[in-house]
């Protein structure tokens, strides 16, 4: 039968745990960066779905802004059309002025 001193066991047993502690370091080492890596990656993919929430909005906003352009453009007054407004107010005012002129002769020939 072979025998193998102590010490030398005791040196192979002391090797041995120091490479399974080594390994066992590894391994959660290996573990931590997997899970940073993962939690990583899901902030990554919350980022680009926000980021695409954004752009749909924005595209969105576009749109009611030119369909919004486009009704004030269609519904704001016109230059020919303030002329108009505005010699229709001028013949007012005459007329209101010409009543009133009558009404002061009439009223100096009452007297």
């Amino acid at each position: 039968m072979i025998t193998i001193p102590e010490w030398l066991i005791g040196l192979l047993g002391s090797g041995a745990g120091a490479i399974i502690a080594l390994l066992v370091r590894n391994a959660v080492a290996h573990t931590k960066n997997q899970a940073s890596a993962k939690a990583g990656q899901a902030i990554a993919n919350e980022a680009k779905a926000a980021a695409a929430e954004a752009h749909r909005l924005a595209a969105s906003l576009e749109r009611d802004l030119a369909q919004f352009r486009e009704k004030v453009a269609q519904e704001y007054a016109t230059v020919q059309l303030i002329d108009r407004i505005e010699e229709r107010l001028v013949g007012a005012l005459d007329r209101i002025g010409a009543r009133f002129d009558q009404f002061l002769l009439r009223q100096g020939k009452e007297k």
